[in-house]
């Protein structure tokens, strides 16, 4: 037997139709899975009873556990971090942040990460694992159950690299965005990168209906390389190509992700060379102080800048027209904030 959560509205309607059944009963299924929150084949009235007997036979739906949830209440809103465990055993992490009418659930993609960026906790945990798409998806579905709310936006920042995973975050996209099942619009998930521009340059960038969130981190390469592995493989140049080629859209603008690190990649003239890399009219620029987790030996080199050099780096990208958010990360103060995600990888 299978987690039907594993399936895709195709590989349903191929299940379907091989066994001698409607390929609109797949879709009949999702409903009552994804939108009524029904795991009991014998309640789906509106599904034949041949299929229902035939689904008892081939599948369940399994969610997957929270084993633990620390929360942070900083005035404006929330944050909980939970443990969230699988049936194998293995383990993630995975942020849920209330902010006014905003309900947004930060995803893992994979156990730990094989990307190797130094200024993350994620990857000084190795790499484990790709979880699946239901795993993906029983993310949200038990947040959702736990905290008896809906999520609005979604982004692909927890644990892993998405793109590494792109098959399965690709079925679990599919699913979350339809407005038949999950129904959370595509121009509220953000799936983010480290740049892995084979990949990127697999879709369509100017029409993919997700935003686009890259790491960049440092403007040389130099730099760059000596924070993130995959600048080896696909430099800065990679990226700018790519960037550039996108048409113009202030709604569908790619984002840099800027993780600012004292004296390393917070000075003026590393401003500078974003400005003259990237144009205002194709991103914006997120810059994100360096989360580092309590007793971090992973980053015990690195340092947060501080907000007077913050504010400088951020007005020196404004005045040259570039839309930037600093992201002062939720959940830090229970290792909830960017780049402090770990975990166990068994229970």
């Amino acid at each position: 037997m299978k987690n039907i959560l594993n399936l895709s509205k195709k590989e349903l309607e191929e299940y379907c139709t091989a066994n001698g059944f409607k390929k609109y009963g797949a879709e009949q299924i999702m409903r009552w899975i994804y939108q009524n929150r029904i795991f009991d084949f014998s309640i789906m009235s509106d599904v034949s009873k041949d299929l229902r007997e035939k689904l008892d036979k081939d599948f369940y739906v399994k969610l997957s556990g929270i084993i633990d949830v620390k929360y942070e209440n900083d005035g404006n809103g929330y944050s909980k971090k939970y443990l969230i465990n699988f049936e194998n055993g293995d383990i993630v992490e995975s942020i849920s942040i209330a902010h006014k009418n905003r309900r947004t659930l930060c995803v893992s993609s994979q156990v730990g990460c094989r990307m190797g960026c130094v200024y993350c906790e994620t990857a000084g945990m190795g790499f484990s694992r790709n979880l699946t798409s239901g795993e993906i998806i029983s993310q949200l579905l038990s947040v959702e159950n736990y905290e008896n709310d809906k999520i609005t936006n979604i982004v692909f920042m927890g644990m892993g690299e998405p793109l590494d995973n792109i098959v399965e975050v690709e079925k679990a996209l599919e699913i979350m965005s339809n407005g038949k099942f999950i129904g959370i619009a595509p121009r509220k998930i953000t799936v983010s990168t480290c740049g892995l521009i084979n990949v990127l340059e697999g879709f369509d960038i100017n029409d993919y209906k997700y935003k686009i969130a890259i790491s960049l981190n440092a403007a040389d390469n130099e730099t760059r390389s000596m924070l993130m592995p995959v600048n080896k493989k696909f430099p800065i140049e990679k990226i700018t190509e790519l960037v550039n080629f996108k048409k113009p859209s202030l709604h569908n603008k790619i984002t840099l992700e800027y993780v600012l690190i004292k004296d390393l990649n917070d000075r003026i003239e590393d401003a500078k060379r974003i400005i003259k890399l990237f144009s205002p009219s194709k991103v914006k620029v997120n810059l994100i102080p360096l989360n580092k987790a309590e007793n971090s030996f992973y980053l015990k080199n690195f340092e947060r800048p501080d907000n007077f050099t913050v504010d400088k780096f951020k007005t020196k990208l404004s005045n040259a027209g570039f839309t930037v958010t600093v992201r002062f990360s939720k959940g830090g103060s229970i290792n909830g904030g960017c780049g402090q995600l770990k975990a166990q990888t068994k229970r």
